[in-house]
């Protein structure tokens, strides 16, 4: 392989492009369904305590690590922590990838939306539920809508850091967050709206003694950010050599809470607004659906004046920010490929296939992505923890001290060492709460491992899925060019 190393053109790029990374549907599509479901004001403090104890740690080490190794997943694990690790770095690839296969339909989703504000699909009197019935029951369509958007995403990666996924984000970023600001405020315009903002913003203390409130809060933080996925290892390959650690990952951080926040505002009030009383609105959000953004906000979209405009620029910015986090979960496959020997765009050709033909499933059945995000969105937890397994090998002090804080203007203390430290007794507690919560969910079949939500699934995939990486170490560790 040739060392000439592609690079981010500034540190803005680096930046806008990370932003990008972490701001996504995460923030839109799924932040205001969780904070909705999970009483608002409460679910935003255990988040921010998620961000602060999981999160950032986190990203600090993804960073720390994907500078100094010059690799993705696979490579850093087998180089950093030792050989017959490579397996390790190789999960935290499948993980990314087995949810990029159901996100690229998400991403799908919105580009559709969006088609339909632009051609005036939403009008007074539209059935938004049935609208939404119809797109997730539409095998052709959402397979060739979920063909278009893994062509957009590859096409983009397919020319490169700089040309590509640089230039992408200098313009999505800017115009998802100007596009979320305009739709919050006219939102918040409306009667009723104010109501949004006191139960997203005003806690219901006895709400944080609910294990659910904080196990989904970590997921979200995870989710959300990115963190354990892999994506700020592989994107800081391409960072130079002085780049600050610290302050960049509280830059992505608190930035990706800043998109959720937008996104919240953009559609918490409007459910507020639009409901018949207060009592149908905390009934609306509590109902959980994986359709709010899309029945709800379009109902409110097709009812008002000047909903359509809104509606456009909505959609066009939760395009955009599936879009812009759908890059860098496929820039992780693709950079390992690249480790192997395989040029940029052939690697990037191969995987687009891939991502493709895996999404089918989930854009022919809806079933199967909620599934899929059951699954896989755990095993972000279970990623976290390997990464802290990397640091340990390693040694925490050394790590902060040689890895960390060389090259950031403000150096992170011990409290790193204790966040890291925690990570497996925070995994630990999440993960019993969780195994707990879904036997009370499916008593006596809890075990069935072709239920949507069961304990069965999980197990079941996780130990696939482990046991066949792990008997592939040595192939993984021989397949990325040393």
């Amino acid at each position: 392989m040739s060392e000439k190393r592609e690079q981010w053109g500034s540190r803005l790029g680096f930046i806008l492009a990370s932003l990008g990374m972490a701001v996504g549907t995460g923030n839109i599509w799924r932040f205001p369904r969780m904070a909705g479901l999970y009483d608002g004001g409460s679910f935003l403090i255990a988040y921010l305590v998620a961000n602060l104890m999981w999160a950032i740690p986190l990203m600090m080490t993804e960073i720390a690590i994907g500078k100094r190794m010059r690799k993705g997943t696979v490579g850093s694990f087998r180089d950093f922590v030792g050989q017959k690790y490579a397996w390790l770095g190789a999960w935290c690839a499948f993980v990314c990838a087995a949810i990029t296969f159901y996100y690229a339909v998400v991403f799908s989703w919105a580009l559709r939306y969006f088609f339909m504000a632009l051609i005036g699909t939403f009008k007074p009197g539209l059935d938004s539920q049935s609208l939404w019935n119809n797109v997730i029951n539409d095998p052709i369509k959402g397979i060739l809508w979920d063909f278009i958007a893994v062509a957009i995403a590859g096409i983009i990666i397919y020319k490169g850091v700089q040309g590509g996924l640089e230039k992408a984000n200098k313009v999505m970023i800017p115009t998802l967050f100007i596009s979320l600001i305009i739709t919050a405020i006219w939102g918040l315009t409306k009667p009723g709206a104010t109501l949004g903002l006191k139960y997203l913003f005003v806690p219901n203390w006895a709400a944080l003694a609910s294990p659910a409130v904080w196990l989904n809060a970590f997921a979200q933080a995870s989710w959300s950010t990115g963190a354990g996925w892999g994506e700020m290892l592989t994107y800081a390959v391409y960072t130079k050599e002085n780049e600050d650690v610290v302050a960049n990952t509280h830059m992505v951080v608190f930035g990706d809470m800043l998109g959720a926040m937008s996104g919240a505002l953009a559609v918490l009030p409007l459910v507020f607004a639009f409901s018949p009383n207060e009592a149908a609105s905390i009934e609306t959000l509590k109902a959980g659906n994986y359709g709010l953004t899309f029945i709800y906000l379009t109902k409110f979209f097709s009812e008002t004046p000047g909903g359509a405009l809104i509606a456009s620029l909505f959609f066009l910015a939760l395009s955009f920010a599936a879009l812009t986090s759908l890059l860098p979960q496929t820039e992780v496959i693709v950079r390992n490929y690249i480790d192997a020997g395989y040029d940029r765009k052939k690697a990037t050709i191969l995987v687009s296939i891939a991502v493709f033909i895996f999404g089918i499933p989930s854009a022919a059945n809806i079933k199967f992505l909620n599934n899929q995000d059951w699954v896989w969105g755990v095993a972000l937890l279970v990623s976290g923890v390997m990464f802290a397994f990397a640091v340990y090998r390693y040694g925490v002090d050394k790590f902060r001290n040689e890895l960390i804080n060389p090259d950031s203007d403000i150096s992170i203390g011990k409290s790193y060492n204790i966040r890291i430290m925690l990570f497996p007794v925070l995994f630990a507690v999440l993960f019993g709460w969780w195994i707990w919560r879904s036997l009370t969910w499916h008593p006596t079949d809890w075990w069935n491992p072709f239920l949507e939500d069961s304990v069965g699934t999980i197990i079941m995939q996780f130990v696939i899925v482990g046991l066949a990486l792990y008997l592939m170490n040595d192939k993984f560790a021989k397949w990325i060019k040393s």
